[in-house]
């Protein structure tokens, strides 16, 4: 029997608008963020969902506690979760790192494996929270439905972690939009096929946004 995993970016904030480097600051979802969770909550209305898991943090929680609606079901939090800590850069732009820190925008955009943010975690260790949450959840709910709330950077990691590819390729894969859903189908033998990556097809144009989380552009939309 498979067990089926939903995992949804969450809804989008204020400093996601500002393009400001957020991580593990801790802010609730904006007006378009809840709406964006309510498009993803019409999107999964008919989805079995048996568990909720999301990231502690309040954006990814309430977009969960959204989606959620009328199930009579608890939303559980994570840790391993989280989204990846920016450290000395949370609240500043590209543009403010740039000048206080010459030369480590390019460095994250070109070889985010070579990245050590002051403060912060490492693509790698946010790759290996991630992967360890995402297989302990699994394991505690086998050939069940389940429906996890977590973040941009975490989630991109995980899904490349499926298919083989390494922590360098991060902006060579299409960018997980805000409420995206990303499904994956896990077999007995723990094989995982992915059946969705960043669709949100369902999220009006107007309330659709691209991420900034591409080498040669804005980086701070976690």
């Amino acid at each position: 029997m498979k067990t089926k995993v939903i995992m949804v970016r969450h809804g989008e904030t204020e400093w996601n608008v500002l393009c400001k480097f957020l991580g593990s600051v801790d802010l609730p979802l904006n007006e378009k963020g809840r709406r964006q969770a309510g498009y993803a909550k019409e999107a999964l209305k008919e989805e079995p969902i048996d568990v909720i898991y999301s990231s502690p943090m309040k954006r990814a929680y309430e977009t969960g506690e959204i989606i959620r609606g009328d199930r009579a079901l608890p939303v559980r939090t994570d840790d391993g979760l989280r989204e990846i800590c920016c450290g000395a850069w949370e609240g500043l732009d590209g543009n403010e790192v740039e000048e206080k820190y010459p030369g480590q925008i390019a460095l994250w955009g070109s070889r985010p494996e070579e990245i050590r943010i002051e403060g912060g975690d490492t693509f790698q260790e946010v790759s290996e929270r991630i992967t360890d949450a995402f297989w302990r959840i699994v394991n505690e709910n086998r050939g069940k439905t389940i429906l996890i709330t977590s973040h941009m950077i975490c989630l991109t990691l995980l899904m490349m972690r499926f298919e083989g590819r390494a922590v360098n390729e991060l902006w060579e894969v299409k960018p997980i939009g805000n409420a995206a859903l990303n499904i994956v189908e896990v077999s007995e033998d723990d094989k995982v096929e992915i059946t969705a990556w960043s669709d949100d097809s369902f999220v009006p144009e107007e309330d659709r946004k691209g991420s900034a989380l591409v080498a040669g552009r804005n980086y701070a939309e976690e």
